[in-house]
């Protein structure tokens, strides 16, 4: 009787021992359970600003890719003018050497553009056509046009 009572006793002892066990398992778990909650809970709110910020990166982008277009259509124009604006002064160059103006002429004609002639003008002074005049002037202004005025 006596061993029936210490083996009751003792089987008492394990069960509140594991009744304490599983108790704070299970504490443990609920915890663990209300720290997911409040984890998903704050990437619901944060997963609800997602739409915003992708219409705002999609209307981003769009900006960004209209400018980048007209800034394209800017630059294919530019460069058009530069490939005239340097066939133009290949013409001129090579109407200047078909002439053989020699630099002396050439001097002679800027002398007297910085001293206010027009071409009309210097033309029967120097005894040459206006219109190489008119290269000449041209000429010296695109060749000391700032880089930027030339493209």
């Amino acid at each position: 009787m006596i061993l029936d009572i210490i083996h009751i006793i003792f089987e008492i002892i394990i069960f509140v021992f594991i009744y304490l066990y599983f108790y704070n398992q299970n504490l443990a778990l609920k915890k663990r359970i209300e720290e997911n909650e409040n984890k998903i809970k704050n990437l619901s709110i944060i997963s609800s600003y997602f739409p915003e910020f992708i219409e705002k990166g999609q209307n981003l982008t769009k900006n960004i890719s209209e400018e980048l277009t007209l800034k394209q259509g800017s630059l294919k124009k530019l460069i058009k003018e530069a490939e005239k604006s340097s066939e133009r002064l290949g013409f001129l160059e090579e109407k200047i050497r078909e002439e053989k103006l020699d630099q002396t002429t050439i001097d002679k004609i800027l002398i007297l553009v910085n001293q206010g002639f027009n071409a009309i003008e210097i033309a029967p002074k120097l005894n040459i056509p206006v219109g190489e005049i008119d290269l000449v002037i041209k000429l010296r202004k695109y060749l000391n046009a700032p880089i930027k005025e030339k493209l």
